[in-house]
């Protein structure tokens, strides 16, 4: 059985459920390569997120493998009235900044209901 992640579906869902809560959605491979984006304000600059944000994620699992724990899936900061949140899955990271206001767990169920297995 082989499980992989709807990418397009992921964006159409979060895009349809979020609407202008979400101000940029980036999905990338873990190395930083933008796969599928969507971003409300052009002037922010979703190579450069996406690769510190794939760098975050390295840095986390040097860090967790050193002290014995297990990998992070997620990173959620927040800032003024935003979150950011990214979330690694299935060998790919999900990037989203949106309003405060947005239930988190939400997010995450969108995410999951994209999971297709063969």
């Amino acid at each position: 059985m082989s499980v992989i992640l709807d990418i397009d579906l992921v964006l159409k869902n979060l895009l349809e459920e979020l609407g202008e809560k979400a101000y940029f959605i980036i999905i990338s491979s873990e190395n930083g390569l933008i796969l599928k984006s969507h971003i409300n304000n052009e002037e922010f600059n979703k190579t450069a997120i996406s690769l510190n944000i794939s760098q975050v994620y390295e840095s986390a699992e040097e860090i967790t493998e050193l002290i014995g724990v297990h990998n992070p899936d997620f990173n959620l900061i927040h800032s003024d009235n935003f979150y950011i949140l990214s979330v690694k899955i299935l060998d790919k990271i999900i990037i989203i900044l949106m309003e405060d206001q947005t239930d988190i767990s939400d997010i995450f169920r969108i995410i999951n209901s994209c999971i297709k297995t063969n």
